[in-house]
C-alpha cells in the first residue's frame, strides 16, 4: 500500500507596476503589496507577494492568479501617498501604471454596549470597492482599528470575542485626512451573553448513555464538558 500526497500550488504571473505622483512624476521607494498588516499602529506589507519602487517608480510584484482581478495597494514611504490599482492574469507581463494621491487616516473603536465592554480581541479587514477579496487587516487587543488608505469606497468586516460580526462600507475623500467612525457598537453573541453566567436548563433530547429527558441541571455539582461547533 502506497500512500502519495501533493500540493497544488496557483499559477503565479509578474507585472510591472509603475508609482506615479499626480503630476505624473515616478514615486520612489513605494511599497506594494497584496496584502497588508497594520503592526505597532503601522501599515506593513506582509508575505512575500511585495515590492519597493526603484528610481523610476517600477517595481515587479509576483501575484497568484485567483482568476479574477485582485487589488494591489501602493503606499509611499511615508505613508502619504497611495494608491490601489487591480491586476489579473491578462496583466502577465505588462506594465501597470497607479497613480499616488493623498492617504486618509481611517481609525475606528469597537464596544459592546449589550455586555458594558469591549471585546477582548477585535479584527477589522478592509476590501476595496469592486473586489473580492480584503487585502489588509488590522488584529487588535485594544478593540480599535486604525489604516491609512488612498481616497475611494471600502467594505469594512469587523469581528472579535463574545460579539456578532459588524459589516459597513465608508467611503474616503482626500479633501479629508482623517475619517474617524468613532466608538462602534457591536451585538453581543448567544454565547457571549451567557458567558460566566448559570447555564440555561438544557433539556437533551437525543444523547447516548443517558435517559431521553436528561437536562443539564441533573448534572449540577458535577464537571460537565460541553463542545460548541461552528459551522466552518
Amino acid at each position: 500500500l502506497a500512500l502519495c500526497g501533493s500540493t497544488t500550488f496557483a499559477d503565479t504571473f509578474l507585472v510591472t507596476l509603475k508609482a506615479v505622483d499626480a503630476d505624473a512624476k515616478p514615486v520612489a521607494k513605494a511599497d506594494a503589496a497584496l496584502f497588508w498588516e497594520v503592526q505597532d499602529e503601522a501599515m506593513t506589507p506582509r508575505g512575500d507577494k511585495s515590492a519597493v519602487t526603484d528610481a523610476e517608480g517600477k517595481a515587479t510584484l509576483r501575484v497568484d492568479d485567483w482568476n479574477e482581478k485582485r487589488a494591489v495597494l501602493v503606499l509611499s514611504a511615508d505613508r502619504k501617498l497611495g494608491g490601489i490599482v487591480g491586476v489579473g492574469k491578462a496583466d502577465d507581463g505588462k506594465e501597470v501604471t497607479v497613480t499616488l494621491g493623498p492617504t486618509i487616516r481611517l481609525k475606528g473603536k469597537l464596544e459592546c454596549k449589550e455586555l458594558n465592554r469591549e471585546p477582548e480581541w477585535a479584527n477589522t479587514t478592509v476590501t476595496a470597492d469592486g473586489f473580492r477579496a480584503f487585502f489588509t487587516q488590522d488584529v487588535s487587543k485594544s478593540a480599535a482599528f486604525e489604516f491609512v488608505l488612498p481616497a475611494g469606497k471600502y467594505k469594512l468586516w469587523s469581528y472579535g470575542s463574545d460579539v456578532e460580526d459588524i459589516k459597513q462600507t465608508v467611503t474616503l475623500s482626500s479633501d479629508r485626512r482623517e475619517f474617524d467612525l468613532d466608538m462602534i457598537d457591536m451585538k453581543a453573541s448567544p454565547l457571549g451573553k451567557i458567558k460566566g453566567k448559570a447555564p440555561p436548563d438544557w433539556v437533551i433530547s437525543d444523547f447516548r448513555g443517558v435517559k431521553s429527558d436528561v437536562k443539564l441541571s441533573d448534572y449540577k455539582g458535577k464537571w460537565v464538558y460541553i463542545e460548541f461547533w461552528g459551522f466552518w
